[in-house]
């Protein structure tokens, strides 16, 4: 089995790697050669997975999954990983149709079978997911998707007109408040520490030192964009908000890791989840954790697609909606 497996159209190139988590690591737009994806900086080195395992381990880059929790828990006496089980497996290949790549992996912390089937279309990455409670007792969990796409100041976050206001769940020394505290979008009001509103859908660059993590609320509409200001092209995330009605944003301009060893990351997250929530325990004790029975299957899609080359900021608003 190579290393990476490669699909590619007319329009894009995508590389997969099954034995990093599955992750897909890299999203080229052919027309103008930019990257759409987070590089790791770093040769990738086999985690040994556990239940101790940290995601810094990890190529903390590209688009993995968290499943069935972001955050490490305990649920049940029983220890759930940081990031879930998922990042830390190698992932079967499994037969598929031409041009479509299948894969599958057995979690530890959970008896959950995660099935994905990765796939272009024009200008469109579609993923295709299925969990698959394969134990013999029903068991919880929370799914969000983890995409660090690569940015650069000047970027831009589009988000649904149905956003007015974001639930701040973690912002460093914080900059725009406290975890639990509703947030105005995309315009935060200003304090103590800064002289004028913060628009935080603006990207800084990577030694503004800044790292935040915020939810929205229930979603009509699945969808979030990011304008890539300096190539004129943007990136469109779209998923079902019946499956995935929640949608998360990690904005990380050099405030991670906390403590400055290593690469500071300069990244944003749009992370379409089950709930608002930062670990299962959390969503367990909210009620919004998903219930999955034996033989039970959660089935979902999400979409990346690529907008042409050399459109500007205005046209891509428009192609948003």
């Amino acid at each position: 089995m190579p290393k990476y497996i490669e699909l590619q159209n007319e329009s894009l190139r995508a590389l997969i790697a099954p034995a990093e988590g599955g992750r897909i690591v890299s999203l080229v737009s052919l027309q103008s050669g930019v990257e759409f994806l987070l590089q790791s900086e770093r040769e990738f080195v086999p985690v040994q997975p556990g239940r101790e395992a940290s995601f810094r381990q990890g190529a903390c880059a590209g688009f993995e999954e968290c499943l069935p929790t972001v955050s490490k828990c305990e649920v049940g006496g029983e220890v759930i990983p940081d990031h879930g089980d998922f990042w830390q497996l190698p992932w079967t290949v499994l037969p598929s149709a031409q041009d479509t790549i299948r894969m599958t992996a057995d979690g530890f912390s959970r008896s959950l079978r995660f099935t994905k089937s990765v796939s272009l279309a024009g200008d469109a990455l579609h993923i295709e997911y299925e969990v698959e409670n394969i134990g013999d007792c029903a068991t919880s969990m929370l799914y969000a998707a983890h995409p660090l796409l690569a940015v650069d100041a000047g970027d831009c976050i589009v988000l649904p007109p149905e956003i007015a206001e974001l639930r701040l769940h973690s912002s460093r020394h914080n900059r725009l408040g406290k975890g639990g505290e509703m947030i105005p979008w995309p315009l935060a009001p200003q304090n103590a520490a800064q002289s004028e509103p913060v628009d935080i859908s603006r990207l800084q660059d990577v030694y503004a030192g800044t790292a935040e993590m915020l939810y929205s609320g229930r979603l009509s509409e699945g969808w979030c964009g990011l304008y890539r200001a300096r190539h004129r092209q943007g990136i469109m995330v779209r998923f079902d908000a019946s499956k995935l009605p929640y949608l998360g944003l990690w904005i990380c301009c050099g405030g991670w890791p906390e403590d400055g060893e290593g690469v500071l990351q300069h990244a944003f997250a749009p992370e379409p989840t089950i709930a608002p929530c930062g670990s299962l325990a959390q969503a367990e004790e909210e009620q919004m954790a998903i219930q999955i029975v034996p033989g039970e299957r959660f089935e979902f899609n999400i979409q990346f697609i690529v907008t042409k080359n050399d459109v500007g900021n205005e046209a891509f608003l428009c192609h948003s909606g």
